[in-house]
């Protein structure tokens, strides 16, 4: 669960809802905030590097407090254009797959192409998160830059666009709409996962899929669920670069407990494709279909665990560590600090024990200055499954497998760390 607006607002794993068991137009984007010009750049060329800074702060300008939010620059251009814009503060989450984007911070002047459903109307995305929220909005195309790597034509949301209407009971189910940087605590969302599409085969032969809409009318006042085939769905932007394309290393420096008031390392793209990508542990965790492991913690297994670093704490249910009161609910608030050690086991019956700490969140909230809590945590609401969110990767070099990709390690989807 990610931090959004503020510590009183938790936001889920910013790991997509599995709705199916398979895992799973023209014009400007809608403006409502001011946004600076549109410049021209020179084109991408292969020759640049295949790192991408990445930071955790303390988020954009009037996003209330933010903690443990790994933020990446995302260049996104007209399809096919040199007319391109940087979006700064975009969330990178490795819980879920495709680059969604504010409309409000997309100038109206960069031309982003609307897809179409098979009806002719607008194609609709709908992302619901497991904190119960939800991101709706139009699909459009675009080139996107991620440092020195493009990937072309992708299908990316447009987040809270006025002219896509409002999203149906299915999509929203009575959660909260994330539709402006006060919500969202970032820009967008990056999501660089272990699969390919958003939804995958199921949505092309489900009709009600529960990720794809088309307006019922040119007005937009309802819609209606709609099949979509594997092209135009929303994609994983590293998974379509030219190279480097079969994984991506996360590295981030340990951190003290007592936290830190920022953070910077690199995602770097690519499994053991260039001496910058290379494994330093032959530890490999493969995951189930649904991208899952197992952990096993205090003799209780957890068989839906996930690495996320849309998550900003460590998530699981406990009978043991009291939850915070008042403004910092939602968390974990023991007396003192807890040292614990867990077992993960993935698909390929590979088997680590992680240790972890957990600290009283309302003690570390007190210090607003301190964005980099390497012990936040708190309960995840399904005792089936462990959250490890961006803590875990505090100290780690982790890689991410994508699926149906092979390495030398393995073909993904799969962790190694």
């Amino acid at each position: 669960m990610i931090c959004c607006s503020n510590f009183l607002l938790r936001v889920g794993a910013l790991a997509l809802v599995t709705v199916l068991s398979t895992a799973c137009g023209g014009g400007g984007a809608s403006n409502t905030t001011p946004v600076a010009p549109v410049t021209p750049v020179l084109p991408i060329t292969s020759a640049l590097s295949n790192v991408l800074d990445i930071r955790v702060d303390a988020g954009p300008a009037d996003s209330g407090y933010n903690v443990n939010r790994l933020y990446v620059d995302v260049r996104i251009c007209q399809a096919g254009s040199s007319q391109c814009q940087t979006i700064d503060h975009v969330l990178l989450d490795s819980g879920s797959t495709g680059l969604r984007l504010l409309s409000s911070v997309i100038p109206l002047s960069l031309k982003l192409d609307r897809k179409t459903a098979s009806t002719g109307f607008p194609l609709l995305n709908c992302a619901q998160f497991v904190d119960n929220t939800f991101a709706w909005g139009p699909v459009a195309l675009a080139d996107v830059v991620l440092g020195g790597k493009t990937a072309a034509n992708v299908p990316i949301q447009l987040i809270a666009d006025p002219a896509a209407g409002n999203p149906p009971v299915a999509c929203s189910g009575g959660g909260t709409a994330m539709s402006s940087i006060a919500d969202l605590g970032a820009k967008g969302v990056l999501g660089l996962g272990l699969f390919k599409e958003d939804c995958g085969r199921g949505c092309e032969t489900t009709l009600h899929n529960g990720f794809y809409y088309t307006c019922a009318s040119a007005t937009c006042s309802s819609t209606s669920g709609v099949k979509v085939p594997l092209a135009e769905q929303l994609k994983n932007p590293a998974a379509l670069f030219a190279s480097d394309n079969n994984g991506m290393v996360i590295e981030l420096p340990a951190v003290a407990s007592s936290g830190a008031t920022s953070l910077s390392g690199s995602l770097i793209f690519g499994v053991d494709t260039r001496d910058n990508n290379r494994p330093t542990s032959g530890l490999v965790l493969t995951t189930n279909a649904s991208g899952y492991f197992s952990t096993m913690l205090a003799g209780k297994t957890m068989a839906e665990s996930f690495l996320d670093t849309g998550s900003n704490g460590l998530y699981f249910d406990s009978a043991v560590f009291p939850v915070c009161a008042g403004s910092s609910r939602g968390f974990y608030c023991p007396a003192s600090i807890n040292n614990l050690t867990a077992t993960l086991t993935g698909a390929n019956r590979v088997s680590t024990p992680v240790s972890f700490s957990i600290d009283n969140a309302a003690a570390m909230f007190a210090d607003a200055s301190k964005v980099v809590l390497p012990s936040l945590s708190g309960p995840f609401g399904t005792s089936a499954g462990f959250d490890w969110g961006l803590p875990f990767f505090y100290g780690r070099r982790v890689l991410i497998g994508f699926e149906g990709r092979a390495s030398s390690l393995a073909t993904g989807p799969y962790y190694a760390f």
